[in-house]
């Protein structure tokens, strides 16, 4: 998906495991002379178990790659953000109001998401840097279903899906959407907007 979408914007694809600190950082060092006008920090991964049942394996994996990846992300891109006045968005899930049952880990590095997003917006609005962040609910990618359990991810999804005011689980397009209009929000930072279909106001 990630090479089909590059080919389609005519842009060239740089892959790098969040999980990978030193991938992270080779990463970054691409945009050192340019600058970077925007940063979405959307990677992710979700494990559903009950907390008996978390390894601290399974909680680091969900850590590194969740938070920990785009916390030393920004921290290197910084000066290339400064340098062009551009903007972050980092994306964090619905999981954090409902508290999901099974998803305590993956909650917990949302959570973590959204506390960076207002520190840093603040610590980084002196070098023209704004950062924002979107919190999702259900949406039709592919990652539903890459959980450790792909049953229990189609069931929640489903039992989700039908008590959505809205009546339906999010399209990519409709995330798209909302992050450009954080991007072109240019007095809008520190800001944390719920994109769930209303299932967090039920």
């Amino acid at each position: 998906r990630v090479f089909k979408a590059a080919k389609e914007l005519g842009v060239e694809p740089l892959i790098a495991d969040m999980g990978d600190m030193n991938a992270v950082k080779k990463l970054a060092s691409v945009f050192t002379k340019e600058g970077l006008d925007v940063l979405v920090n959307n990677a992710a991964i979700a494990h559903f178990k009950r907390i008996e049942d978390v390894s601290e394996s399974d909680f680091s994996e969900i850590i590194n790659v969740n938070l920990k990846g785009p916390f030393f992300l920004i921290q290197t891109l910084v000066p290339c953000l400064e340098k062009r006045e551009g903007s972050i968005t980092n994306v964090s899930s619905v999981a954090t109001i409902l508290g999901t049952p099974e998803l305590s880990a993956y909650s917990a590095s949302k959570g973590g998401i959204e506390a960076l997003t207002r520190s840093l917006a603040a610590e980084l609005a002196p070098k023209k840097i704004r950062v924002n962040a979107i919190t999702l609910g259900g949406i039709e990618t592919p990652m539903r279903y890459k959980s450790t359990n792909k049953e229990k991810a189609i069931a929640i999804e489903t039992e989700i899906e039908s008590v959505i005011p809205i009546g339906r689980i999010g399209k990519p397009e409709e995330v798209a959407d909302i992050i450009a209009a954080q991007i072109e929000s240019n007095y809008t930072t520190g800001a944390v907007w719920v994109v769930d279909g209303g299932i967090s106001i039920t």
